[in-house]
């Protein structure tokens, strides 16, 4: 009688102290602990014992990977500590933790429950648990979050993303630098470990029963990087023909719908001749001085947040209300000035005339800002290459596509004299034309309101007048349908994004691509990014991309990406 009593009282005991301290819980030789931010990230520490460890994801041949469930919540793991290797006999590997491990997560809600499974071991092994009740006991210091932040960075590898060819499995790791002196699949049973084959500046490897790689850890003499691989065909390419690419794709982008409302002040610029310098080399390369400009300062933002962590991507600007904002009063104002609506003083029309584009170089500067969301034929391909390699090979991408755009317009500063080949005499012809090439401004100006109001009231309205039933992105939903052999359609947009509105009217809303989503019943996913999200970035960049629009067609268990102005009659091969 009396050790049952001392039992219970012990049980009560020992419930009273972990239910006072929850985010702390031990098994025999490992201690957990949380520490939670208001930003539904979570980092586990984990402290094992003297001469005891547990597992990495990917265990080896010896051992049992960690494994982080969450009830109620979505889990994604931006970084966790880099394991140890060890080798037994030269023949078993194991990737373990000892003394101490770090894994940081991030929850699209904080979960009600969060488990930890894994096996701690020495010279035996035992399967343990550990689980927190957060809901219970949430203990939110963003201050003590950030020092443990700090301390846990210092174990992480360095996050990177590689490209390998579709039909192959190697990457070049010229972005890495040191010589790679060991690979690690993240993924067990994946990749056949006697296939893999070291060289100065790739890893190439076999997988088993044609399963595909998805992440892996890569070693050097003194750093490590956890890189997230992205299958896609230009990476079998040259960058000499990367880069003829995006020159090209830059050319091409001059007939983007976004790009309609520069040339509409393109043409008006020419049409006023007073304001034109006696030097067409000094008009062109004024042109292509703005252009380069506007990109270069563009790409250095993107190096530079990406660096810091930031899911980004081409036309990033225009996700911040400020920008958006600016460029719609921006937009009105000119157009007010198109149309001679508003008279200004002698100082202000000067101010206008060369903060708002209407020489050459604002306005290769503006056209730049303006035309950024827009990803045209060969530029997706490009720019998803480009922020997969080293910051040079970026710049250098950029400068080619910046040249690309520049090249049509300057090629008119050039021989003004063909252009006004098919021009009228000037006339009260000019004073009509010039209001026409107003209304794009406007139009530009209200659009991009519209936007900017949405942005600043959390506005988003789930119905479609388009008849189709659209579903939130879900990359979970996706793999298991796709995994079912159901045919499903992928769409990438944003309300800022001209093109994408665009083909909205001529491709998506349509009665054959009506008929056809309906006939083989296709799922269709939705990833707006109007506003910033790291999740649907981070999907975008899984397929290689970095712009939108982007449109992924699964079918048969695999996918394709659509070109930017595709045809029903593509869904159909």
């Amino acid at each position: 009688m009396k050790k049952w009593l001392v039992s219970v009282l012990f049980c009560l005991l020992s419930s009273t102290v972990f239910a006072a301290d929850d985010n702390v819980q031990h098994t025999p030789n490992t201690t957990v602990e949380l520490h939670t931010n208001s930003n539904n990230e979570i980092i586990a520490e984990f402290t094992m014992a003297p001469l005891w460890h547990i597992y990495w994801k990917n265990s080896g041949e010896i051992g049992q990977p960690t494994q982080i469930k969450a009830d109620g919540a979505e889990i994604e793991a931006l970084n966790q500590s880099t394991p140890k290797v060890h080798t037994i006999y030269d023949v078993l590997h194991e990737y373990f933790y000892d003394n101490k491990a770090y894994f940081y997560l991030k929850f699209n809600t904080l979960p009600r429950e969060l488990q930890f499974d894994f096996v701690e071991c020495n010279n035996i092994c035992k399967p343990e648990s550990v689980h927190f009740n957060l809901q219970a006991n949430q203990k939110l210091d963003d201050q003590n979050f950030s020092a443990v932040l700090a301390v846990a960075e210092q174990t992480f590898p360095q996050k990177i993303t590689l490209l390998s060819p579709t039909a192959k499995n190697i990457l070049h790791t010229d972005k890495i630098g040191d010589k790679p002196v060991d690979f690690i699949p993240a993924q067990s049973e994946v990749v056949d470990a006697e296939s893999v084959v070291l060289n100065d500046n790739s890893i190439s490897w076999q997988t088993i029963d044609e399963q595909r790689l998805k992440q892996a850890l890569i070693l050097t003499d003194d750093k490590a990087y956890l890189a997230d691989i992205v299958y896609d065909d230009t990476a079998d390419y040259s960058p000499i023909y990367i880069i003829l690419l995006a020159f090209f794709g830059g050319v091409l982008l001059n007939a983007m719908p976004c790009v309609f409302p520069i040339l509409s002040l393109k043409i008006f610029t020419l049409l006023r001749e007073e304001n034109r310098t006696s030097s067409p080399w000094r008009n062109a390369m004024s042109y292509t001085a703005g252009v380069f400009v506007s990109f270069m300062i563009l790409t250095t933002c993107l190096v530079v947040l990406k660096m810091q962590g930031e899911a980004l991507g081409w036309g990033f600007q225009l996700q911040s209300p400020w920008f958006v904002g600016t460029m719609s009063l921006l937009f009105f104002v000119l157009f007010l000035f198109m149309v001679e609506w508003l008279p200004f003083p002698a100082f202000a029309n000067d101010f206008i005339h060369k903060a708002a584009g209407l020489n050459e170089f604002t306005t290769g500067f503006f056209a730049v800002m303006v035309a950024s969301p827009c990803t045209g034929p060969f530029m997706g391909a490009a720019i998803g290459y480009a922020f997969m390699q080293s910051t040079s090979e970026v710049y250098l991408i950029f400068a080619a596509l910046a040249a690309g755009y520049a090249l049509p317009y300057a090629l008119i500063e050039l021989y003004p004299e063909r252009v006004a080949q098919f021009l009228p005499k000037q006339g009260a012809w000019m004073q009509k034309v010039k209001t026409i090439l107003a209304i794009p401004v406007l139009l530009t100006a209200f659009w991009l309101a519209s936007v900017w109001f949405k942005q600043i009231s959390d506005v988003y309205f789930a119905t479609d007048d388009s008849g189709l039933q659209w579903q939130e992105y879900d990359a979970e939903k996706i793999e298991n349908l796709n995994a079912q052999n159901e045919k499903v359609f992928v769409y990438f947009t944003a309300d800022w994004c001209l093109t994408c509105k665009f083909n909205e009217k001529i491709i998506l809303n349509t009665d054959s691509f009506k008929q056809f989503a309906q006939e083989n019943n296709l799922h269709l996913f939705k990833a707006d990014m109007t506003e910033q999200s790291e999740e649907y970035f981070n999907a975008l960049t899984s397929y290689g991309r970095d712009g939108i629009p982007l449109y992924v067609y699964y079918q048969n268990g695999q996918y394709k990406i659509l070109p930017l102005f595709f045809s029903v009659s593509e869904l159909k091969k």
